[in-house]
């Protein structure tokens, strides 16, 4: 089975767990932060940004906004964050994670595409994750 690869064609989407390298290994129990970088090589109209999360953790803290976000919905198996005007520019948005089950997970590519042209999109690459 092949990994989605990373598309860099009008956003450029770049995630990792903060203080950690490319496949992190976090500790159980230990909140994280998960740092999401968008980069629009465009000035863009209602963008959709839809970060996974890892199978072993549940969201730590539901709170703040970041720059350019008007809402955000907060899933299961993923967080989606919406921005209605996002000039060109490079954005970054975190998102607080507990992680509860030990074990090597999958972290899913994030994505940012226009919500009513997603044609037009961002993705990254597939990433690994160990919880100890």
């Amino acid at each position: 089975m092949q990994e989605p690869g990373q598309v860099q064609k009008d956003f450029v989407v770049k995630t990792y767990f903060k203080g950690t390298e490319e496949n992190a290994v976090l500790e159980a129990g230990k909140p994280v932060e998960l740092v999401v970088e968008l980069t629009a090589k465009a000035d863009a109209d209602f963008v959709m940004l839809e970060v996974p999360v890892p199978a072993g953790c549940s969201y730590a803290d539901k709170g703040r906004l970041g720059k350019g976000e008007v809402h955000r919905e907060y899933f299961r198996h993923k967080t989606v964050i919406f921005s209605d005007s996002l000039k060109r520019g490079t954005y970054t948005y975190s998102i607080m994670l507990q992680p509860r089950f030990r074990g090597k997970y999958s972290l899913n590519p994030a994505k940012a595409s226009l919500m009513y042209f997603p044609t037009f999109f961002g993705r990254e690459k597939q990433k690994q994750v160990e919880i100890r």
